[in-house]
Parts: C-alpha cells; sequence; structure tokens
C-alpha cells in the first residue's frame, strides 16, 4: 500500500509538469517603431517570482532560469531597433558586480488564481489520475524599469491573463509545441520599441 502511494504521488507530480499556455486576451497588441538608428550596449535583468494558489512563493529552477533567459535573448535580440545588449537572469548569473551605464530590470511576477474552476478540475484531476485537465487562470505582471548611470528614468507595466491547462496526455504533444513564453510576447517587443521611440537610449555609433 505504501509503495502504490508513492507511485501515486510521483505519477502525479511528473503529469503536472506537462502543460499548455494560452493568453486570455492577445494585449498589448505588436506596436513597431519606425527605425532610423539603433539603439545598444544596454544591459538587462531578468526578475521572475511565481506564486501559487496558495499565495505562496514557488521555487525556480534552474531549467526555467535557462528557458527564460533564452526566450527574451530571443525576443529582445528580434527587434530591428537594438543592436549590442546582455541578458542577465536573477538567480542564474552573478548580478551583485554589474554596474552598467545602461540597465534595464524586467521584473515579471506571476500569480495563479484560486477561482472555483481551478479547485473543481484540481478535484477531477486527481481523481481521474491526470485524464481530467487542469484549468487555471494566471495573472501576469511585467515591469520594465529603465535606468541611465544608476538612476531610474522611466518605467513601463504591463499585465495580462494567461489560461493554463494541465493534463497527462499532454506529454504526447509537447514535442510539437511552439516555445512558451511567461509573458506575452508583444510585452518585451513593445518594451523595446517604446524605448526606442522615447530616446531613453543613444544611438549605438558601431
Amino acid at each position: 500500500m505504501k509503495l502504490l502511494k508513492i507511485l501515486a504521488l510521483v505519477f502525479l507530480i511528473s503529469s503536472l509538469n506537462q502543460c499548455i499556455t494560452y493568453l486570455n486576451k492577445d494585449f498589448p497588441a505588436y506596436n513597431p517603431a519606425k527605425i532610423d538608428k539603433k539603439i545598444g550596449n544596454i544591459d538587462f535583468v531578468l526578475y521572475y517570482n511565481h506564486y501559487n494558489a496558495a499565495g505562496e512563493r514557488s521555487l525556480i529552477s534552474e531549467a526555467v532560469h535557462k528557458a527564460n533567459k533564452q526566450a527574451f535573448n530571443d525576443i529582445i535580440g528580434g527587434c530591428k531597433c537594438i543592436n549590442k545588449f546582455n541578458i542577465y537572469v536573477d538567480g542564474l548569473d552573478d548580478i551583485s558586480k554589474l554596474n552598467s551605464k545602461n540597465l534595464v530590470n524586467i521584473e515579471v511576477t506571476s500569480k495563479v488564481k484560486p477561482t472555483s474552476s481551478l479547485i473543481l478540475s484540481s478535484t477531477l484531476f486527481v481523481i481521474t489520475a491526470g485524464l481530467f485537465p487542469v484549468f487555471g487562470e494566471i495573472n501576469g505582471k511585467t515591469e520594465f524599469v529603465a535606468f541611465n548611470q544608476g538612476k531610474e528614468i522611466k518605467r513601463y507595466t504591463y499585465e495580462n491573463d494567461v489560461i493554463e491547462v494541465r493534463q497527462i496526455l499532454l506529454l504526447f504533444v509537447m514535442p510539437f509545441r511552439n516555445r512558451s513564453y511567461i509573458t506575452n510576447q508583444n510585452v518585451p517587443d513593445n518594451f523595446v520599441n517604446d524605448i526606442y521611440r522615447d530616446k531613453l537610449y543613444s544611438s549605438d555609433s558601431n
């Protein structure tokens, strides 16, 4: 009996690792800037905090930190308005000695909402051993805080809700999924274009 309980627990934990997320509302819409000269030499520092439905802060694994770093690196690097930049992740990289002239803190906070659908679907998920999907709603808030010479010069705040679906059968579709971002992709896309439009940093001479 004890072995069966252990196996059930392992099965449950492994099932919870398979999920698909999608935006409740696709906001904000992508708004690219008209590019003249590129900006550059900016360091981005990502801070990511996740809270469960009980309001407890979750531990973030190294794999998640690396995935988040790669995601933001791809998004920011894909903007035609920026040239040279670096991305550091709190909890993954050593940022204690970082002293950049042009610095942007990316503060992402996600919180699972304790909705009735989450409680009901979670109960059915356990009863059906993962066959019934869990439907959760996550509030995502992303703040970009721009600094110059250590002084805050502007703060941009974006907020949206993400629907998360968890089910054991999603294990079979995970290899065919597109990359999932921790925030609406339009958020960092728009931010990089916004700091270009607002002329917060000078153009890269190289």
